[in-house]
């Protein structure tokens, strides 16, 4: 057999190899899935369930696995609290998950105009959308492939193939090909690491199956950890075509009560940079500040921004409380990151009627420097030799408000027992502080979604998800009480759309 001079290639054909030996496969709980997340969320909070809930996608099994040894720790009381409406939730949609083993599902979309702002919810991308996948599930293995067509007026890659993968499990470890949207972090508005803001990246990744604690007595008190690690590939029009995207994340769950994440994300490679071991390894011990790093002029390797968060859950009164925070830097110095944008939250979990009910407050700071340091504008998620930034086809690939912003948001959702949800965000942000844009587009490249001058605007945004023709219906109405210019128009202060999803199993 011959082998790919692609290292991508190489071990995409490995997972597909092993993927076929293994012992078991599950799908997972997807990015954007905001009813699951709330629920999981609220299980965690109220100590019913064991393990990690900052990194998604989410595997169905460690879910399972996190609920069963919670409650194996409890009084016959305390599991009779535990088995509530939240729970019920999982276990029917786990339920629903295992009879789709095989099966299509189709997508169709419309809004009048690209949606400027998103969070962690499915929304519609673009003016014009639609998508057909197959999928299927074995007893060792998971596939899916998605083909999709897009029409809008900013990235004119028509044909997509987001949403496709094929992933196996080899020992604990899931190991994966294609391209599915990631949310790092503990946000609901936002995220300062990886978040759906933009399309998916396509390429491999590895991770735990399972985050169990170590069973060594000297790592013990870690408790169940995860760790993600990515390798993929950006578009070819952009300042640097065909870069590489490189990224690590671990969290671990040391007090029931306490998630911590650590994340480093780097663009490397692509044409004309450096893509020898000894530019890879220098990268990954950070020595990428160009000639303060003792580089030569242009043999700067990489493009890094790390940092971490956390998440601290509490119960209060029986009522689910969420402190959260995320400090994501784009510099280094002493060996750790500096130069930090910040995000921190509030959440809280009520039953009233019903249903549930989630409120949420969030503010976000991404002006680099802006916590513990000095200010330094234009500089986040941006680079001076990667020009195209920290996006994938013009879209930033973590917060959705972009670098040298400012926003703060209150969120407020309502879960029915029916399958309605309704979501209502309200924010007042500062876009584009300094009014300057250093990204670069690159020829036949994808606008650059961001404001061109110093804006205050304040917003609000309705979502609503409910079942309709045997599928969902997924709802969006956004409004500005100001108009946005962009690097290709001026959007309209206006965005209605929907998104219509429905499967079809065999």
């Amino acid at each position: 057999m011959r082998l790919s001079s692609s290292p991508i290639q190489w071990l995409g054909a490995l997972v597909i190899g092993l993927s076929a030996s293994s012992h078991a496969a599950t799908p997972w709980v997807q990015a954007g899935d905001l009813t699951a997340r709330h629920h999981i969320e609220a299980l965690q909070s109220q100590g019913c369930l064991k393990g990690i809930t900052l990194t998604w996608p989410i595997s169905w099994a460690a879910l399972m696995q996190g609920y069963r040894v919670a409650l194996a720790g409890q009084s016959p009381d305390q599991v009779s609290q535990c088995k509530n409406q939240h729970s019920a939730y999982l276990q029917k949609a786990l339920e629903q998950t295992r009879k789709a083993s095989t099966g299509a599902q189709l997508t169709l979309g419309g809004a009048t105009q690209e949606p400027l702002y998103t969070s962690f919810s499915s929304q519609v991308e673009d003016e014009a959308t639609s998508q057909i996948a197959l999928y299927s599930m074995g007893e060792h293995w998971a596939a899916n492939l998605a083909i999709g067509y897009v029409d809008g007026e900013r990235d004119d890659t028509r044909l997509r193939f987001d949403d496709t993968y094929l992933a196996g499990i080899v020992g604990n470890w899931q190991l994966g090909v294609g391209a599915i949207d990631r949310w790092w972090g503990p946000g609901w508005q936002s995220s300062l690491a990886l978040s759906n803001n933009a399309r998916p990246v396509p390429g491999l990744w590895m991770s735990r199956h399972m985050p169990l604690a170590p069973e060594s007595r000297w790592l013990g008190w870690i408790g169940p950890w995860d760790l993600q690690v990515i390798a993929g590939q950006l578009e070819n029009d952009r300042a640097v075509p065909q870069a590489l995207l490189l990224g690590a994340r671990f969290v671990f769950n040391p007090l029931d009560s306490v998630q911590i994440g650590m994340t480093r994300l780097a663009q490397w490679g692509g044409e004309g940079r450096p893509q020898d071991l000894d530019a890879f390894l220098n990268a990954v011990i950070g020595r990428d500040n160009g000639q303060t790093s003792g580089l030569k002029e242009g043999r700067d390797p990489s493009n890094q921004i790390a940092g971490f968060d956390f998440r601290l859950s509490l119960t209060p009164g029986d009522v689910p409380v969420g402190l959260y925070g995320q400090f994501m830097g784009e510099d280094e110095a002493g060996g750790l990151p500096s130069k930090f944008s910040s995000l921190a939250g509030l959440d809280m979990v009520t039953d009233f009627g019903q249903g549930s009910q989630r409120f949420f407050l969030e503010a976000t700071e991404t002006v680099a420097g802006s916590w513990i340091s000095d200010r330094r504008l234009n500089t986040a998620y941006e680079h001076g030799t990667y020009r195209s930034g920290f996006r994938h086809y013009g879209r930033n690939m973590a917060t959705t408000w972009e670098g040298d912003a400012r926003a703060v948001t209150i969120g407020l959702q309502q879960y029915f027992r029916n399958d309605v949800t309704i979501g209502l965000n309200l924010s007042r942000a500062t876009l584009n502080q300094g009014g300057l844009i250093r990204a670069v587009i690159a020829k036949g490249g994808a606008a650059t979604l961001q404001s061109v001058e110093e804006k205050k605007i304040s917003l609000a945004e309705l979502r609503i998800q409910h079942p309709v023709l045997g599928g969902r219906l997924d709802w969006f109405f956004s409004a500005s009480d100001k108009a946005v210019v962009t690097t290709l128009e001026k959007k309209e202060r206006w965005t209605v759309g929907f998104q219509w999803t429905r499967k079809f199993e065999w």
